[in-house]
């Protein structure tokens, strides 16, 4: 859906996203540490309604950011 604009469920191409709008609210990051979040964004298809998020590309490239989760956050089949 982020790459390609059509959604998996039900291949429409309404698929609208918040990436470049401004974050705010409680829905628009994920905690990793007391201070420390990471910024989502979210893609939707309007016609069923499938939602995507995915972290945003700027805070996956931010080494102090990824440690923090690394540490905080167990990973999956370890």
């Amino acid at each position: 859906m982020k790459t390609t604009g059509t959604c998996p469920k039900c291949n429409s191409n309404s698929i609208y996203t918040d990436a470049t709008n401004m974050k705010r609210g409680d829905r628009c990051a994920i905690p990793i540490s007391s201070w420390g979040k990471l910024f989502i964004d979210t893609y939707l298809c309007l016609d069923c309604g499938y939602v995507e998020e995915y972290i945003c590309k700027e805070d996956l490239n931010d080494l102090k950011k990824r440690e923090k989760l690394e540490a905080n956050w167990k990973k999956v089949n370890s």
